[in-house]
C-alpha cells in the first residue's frame, strides 16, 4: 500500500468570501465550467493513489460533488489547517503515509502526487518544489503518525518541517504553486 491523499477542503476561504461576495472558492468554476473542488479530486484520483477529502460538515455541496466522483471523504469542523490535518490522519491511520494537498489548487498535475509518494520511500517527509520554489503536495511517512496527530492552529504542518526538512522533490509542475485565494486567480489556474 502507497501514501495517500489527504485533499483539504475544510477551509473558511475568508479572503475569496469576501472579495467575489460570499461564494465559496471551491466551488468557483473554472473556464471550462468544471469546479476548482471538482478539478483538485480529479487529479488527486487520476494519481492512482488513495484519496480522502478533508471537509467542514456543512459543506454540503462539496460533500454531494466527492461522492459523486466516488471519493470518501471526512468532516471535520476545522480549527484550522492544522486540526484539519490531524482530523484527517487520525481517519487513514492504516496509510503507510500521507500526502497533504491543498483543494484550491487544481492544476496539480497526477504525477506530482506520484513522485511526492515514491519520495517517501526514502525520507521521513517529502515536498514538491518546481523551480527551487516549495509547493504542494507535502507528504508525511508513518514515522511522523503521532505528531501529525497533534498539530493544531493554521499553521498547517509547518512546525513539523522547520524541525526536520522535508527531501525537495523537483517536479516539472508549475501547478503545485499555484493556488486560488482570490477571483482573479482563477484563470491562472485554469492554464
Amino acid at each position: 500500500m502507497e501514501a495517500g491523499i489527504l485533499l483539504m477542503a475544510a477551509g473558511l476561504s475568508r479572503r475569496y468570501r469576501k472579495a467575489s461576495g460570499g461564494q465559496h472558492k471551491l466551488l468557483a468554476s473554472l473556464g471550462d465550467g468544471e469546479t476548482v473542488f471538482a478539478r483538485s479530486l480529479r487529479h488527486a484520483q487520476a494519481s492512482g493513489l488513495p484519496v480522502r477529502v478533508i471537509v467542514r460538515p456543512e459543506d454540503e455541496a462539496l460533500h454531494r460533488l466527492a461522492q459523486a466522483a466516488g471519493a470518501e471523504y471526512h468532516c471535520v469542523a476545522s480549527g484550522g489547517l492544522g486540526e484539519s490535518i490531524a482530523a484527517g490522519v487520525a481517519a487513514t491511520a492504516r496509510w503507510p503515509g500521507w500526502l497533504v494537498a491543498l483543494a484550491d489548487m487544481p492544476a496539480l498535475h497526477p504525477h506530482t502526487y506520484r513522485q511526492v509518494a515514491s519520495a517517501l520511500d526514502q525520507a521521513p517527509s517529502a515536498r514538491a518544489f518546481y523551480h527551487g520554489r516549495a509547493g504542494h503536495p507535502v507528504g508525511f511517512g508513518a514515522a511522523l503518525f503521532t505528531a501529525l496527530c497533534q498539530l493544531r492552529g493554521d499553521q498547517g504542518a509547518r512546525s513539523l518541517l522547520a524541525d526536520a526538512p522535508p527531501q525537495a522533490v523537483a517536479v516539472n509542475d508549475p501547478g503545485c504553486l499555484w493556488d486560488i485565494d482570490l477571483p482573479a486567480h482563477l484563470p491562472q489556474a485554469d492554464q
